[in-house]
């Protein structure tokens, strides 16, 4: 919209000035012939009878000192200014300086909270610390906590965990540093990886079909492990001043799994349900940057 006008303006005074200098150009010619034309209108109005001598006809300089330029030299300044806002406008101000460390940034993610309050039967709460690098390279670091506890149907057993996880990877701006408007779109990858203890129990004793014997099913602090990789795709804005707002969305790959031969784990921290093969996920983060 700013634009639209500082256009119409420029275009409105340059067509003042080529109007005055047409005027201007104009002027001496239009006299000139004035002069002439006045001259024979009057000769020929005369009777034949009274002839009257000729008399020569006087030029009148035309005194170009007089002429206002004032209003060119106010439309120049005008001018200017609208160039600087044209400037303004469109972006085209002195880029910001960019440092290698370009600053730090902390964040959690929501994802896991909405999970948590809105009882579900896992849940992950994660923070986040990063690094930007000339607006465009941020190393990340991602630290949480992941639970479960489900009751599943088969046999009416329940699983349950608590265990941490990390991931550690980096997020590539693919807007770089000349769009300074705080957005910023991400394409990145994750290593992951978390040592777990696991439960499985049973509140109904299970019956041995050979030797038709009962035996309780109470299996618990059942070790496992996983390493897993994740492709990442995101974005994230500027609400105010250092505080963003971002969403991801992620592609997991379950890479090794350490589990305990009685029975895999319903879910595994970090990564969320146990994939078959490539599972996905995403968060939602809140982000300061210090």
């Amino acid at each position: 919209m700013m634009a639209s006008r500082i256009s119409r303006y420029i275009s409105a005074r340059v067509s003042n000035w080529l109007l005055t200098a047409v005027v201007l150009a104009l002027l001496p010619a239009s006299l000139a012939a004035g002069s002439v034309f006045g001259g024979f209108a009057a000769e020929s109005a005369l009777p034949l009878e009274a002839p009257l001598e000729a008399q020569p006809l006087e030029a009148q300089p035309l005194d170009v000192a007089t002429t206002d330029t004032t209003v060119i030299v106010v439309d120049s300044a005008s001018i200017a200014d609208a160039t600087d806002a044209l400037a303004t406008a469109l972006g085209k101000k002195e880029k910001r300086k960019v440092h290698f460390i370009n600053g730090f940034g902390v964040g959690v993610d929501l994802v896991g909270l909405i999970q948590k309050v809105a009882g579900s039967d896992w849940s992950q709460m994660e923070v986040l610390a990063r690094a930007n690098i000339l607006e465009q390279i941020f190393p990340v670091f991602e630290l949480g906590l992941g639970e479960a506890d489900h009751e599943g149907s088969d046999l009416d057993n329940r699983f349950r965990v608590r265990a941490p996880y990390f991931r550690i990877g980096c997020d590539y701006n693919i807007r770089g540093a000349k769009h300074p408007d705080g957005n910023r779109i991400f394409v990145g990858l994750r290593y992951g990886f978390s040592a777990y203890k696991y439960d499985l129990t049973s509140p109904t004793p299970i019956k041995d079909p050979i030797w038709k014997m009962t035996q309780d099913f109470n299996l618990e602090g059942l070790n496992g492990s996983a390493h897993w990789a994740e492709i990442v795709l995101g974005m994230e804005t500027r609400l105010w001043s250092i505080i963003r707002l971002g969403w991801d969305i992620r592609f997991k790959l379950l890479i090794k799994q350490n589990a305990n031969e009685v029975g895999e784990p319903w879910y595994i921290p970090g990564i969320g349900k146990r994939p078959d093969g490539l599972g996905w996920g995403g968060t939602f983060k809140l982000m300061f940057d210090i």
